[in-house]
C-alpha cells in the first residue's frame, strides 16, 4: 500500500520567514548585517530540504520534526555567534595612506556598515587618500587601489568583519569611527554606502564630479562644494538627513520621498517634485541633485 505523502512545508516556511524578515527590515527593526549573517547559514537550507524530502512529507509528525530541527539549528548558530561577539576585544586602530601612483582622476567607493564615518578634503599632502580608523570589535578597514590604463585611480575602502557576527556587534552600539580625507587636487567620482550610524560628508574644497550616496539607518549630513559641476544621487533610509548647499550656487533638486518631512529654503521655486534656484543652468558651476528619501526628516540648507 502506497504511503500517504503530504505536501512539503519547506518552501512555504522559507517564503514566510523571508517575508517576515523583509517586513522587519523595512520597518527598521533589524540591525545592519543580518542578511550577511543568515547567508552564512546556507548549508541549513540543504539539510532542511533533505529532511523534508526524506521524512517531512510522509506524516504530520515528520513535518513537525523537520520544523523543530530547523528552528533549533538556526537558533543554535545565532546564539553561538552572539556569545562569541560579546567576547571579542576592541578592534585595532589603523592609519590609511594611499599615494595616487600617477592617477589623473579618482574613482572612490566606500562601504561602511556601522559606526561613524566622516569624509572631508585632505590638507597639504601628495597622497590621494589619508585617514585614521578606529575599528569596532572583529572589524577592519580594507583598502584596495589600482590605476587603469586611462589614468583613473580606482580606490575601494570596505569595512570588513565576520558576517555572522555583524548583527550582534551592531546591537552593542557600533564603535567604529572612520575619518577619511581625499585629495582636493584630483577630479573625483564618489560612491558611498552606509548601514547604520552617523555619516558626515564635507565635500568643501573637493573636485567632486559625481556623488552616489546610499544611507541606511541613522543621521546623515552632506555639505556640497561651492564650485564645480556636480551630479548627485542620494538615497536615504530611516533617520535625519541634512543637506547644506552653498548660497549662490545654481541648484536643481528632484525629490522622490516616502514618509519624509522635507524642509526646503525659500530661494528654491517648486514645480511638482522639482525645486530649482533662480536662473538654474548647467553651464558653469551647478548642483543637480536627485534625492530618494525614505522615512524621517530631510532638511535642505
Amino acid at each position: 500500500m502506497q504511503a500517504d505523502r503530504r505536501p512539503g512545508l519547506f518552501w512555504p516556511l522559507i517564503l514566510i520567514g523571508l517575508g517576515a524578515l523583509l517586513l522587519l527590515q523595512n520597518l527598521g527593526y533589524l540591525p545592519a548585517g543580518l542578511w550577511a549573517a543568515l547567508a552564512q547559514l546556507w548549508p541549513v537550507v540543504f539539510i532542511l530540504l533533505g529532511l523534508d524530502l526524506l521524512v517531512g512529507r510522509r506524516s504530520s509528525a515528520g513535518a513537525a520534526a523537520v520544523l523543530v530541527v530547523g528552528v533549533v539549528v538556526v537558533i543554535g548558530a545565532l546564539t553561538w555567534a552572539a556569545l562569541r561577539a560579546q567576547q571579542l576585544p576592541a578592534g585595532a586602530p589603523q592609519t590609511l595612506a594611499q599615494p595616487p601612483q600617477g592617477a589623473a582622476t579618482l574613482d572612490v567607493t566606500i562601504t561602511f556598515d556601522a559606526g561613524e564615518l566622516s569624509l572631508s578634503a585632505l590638507g597639504p599632502s601628495a597622497d590621494a587618500l589619508e585617514g585614521e580608523v578606529t575599528n569596532g570589535p572583529g572589524e577592519s578597514a580594507d583598502l584596495s587601489y589600482r590605476v587603469d590604463n586611462g589614468g583613473v585611480g580606482r580606490l575601494t575602502l570596505d569595512q570588513r568583519g565576520e558576517a555572522l557576527l555583524l548583527p550582534f556587534l551592531a546591537a552593542r552600539n557600533a564603535t567604529a569611527v572612520w575619518a577619511v580625507r581625499l585629495s582636493p587636487s584630483l577630479p573625483l567620482e564618489l560612491d558611498v554606502t552606509t548601514g547604520a550610524g552617523r555619516t558626515m560628508l564635507d565635500l568643501t574644497g573637493l573636485e567632486v564630479q559625481t556623488l552616489t550616496l546610499r544611507a541606511g539607518v541613522g543621521e546623515t549630513s552632506v555639505t556640497f562644494p561651492s564650485a564645480g559641476a556636480l551630479t548627485a544621487v542620494l538615497t536615504t533610509g530611516v533617520g535625519n538627513t541634512t543637506l547644506t548647499l552653498p548660497e549662490g550656487l545654481a541648484a536643481r533638486l528632484t525629490v522622490r520621498s516616502g514618509l519624509t518631512n522635507l524642509t526646503v529654503p525659500a530661494r528654491f521655486s517648486r514645480a511638482d517634485n522639482v525645486y530649482t534656484t533662480s536662473g538654474f543652468d548647467t553651464d558653469g558651476d551647478y548642483l543637480d541633485l536627485e534625492l530618494n528619501a525614505g522615512i524621517g526628516n530631510v532638511t535642505i540648507k
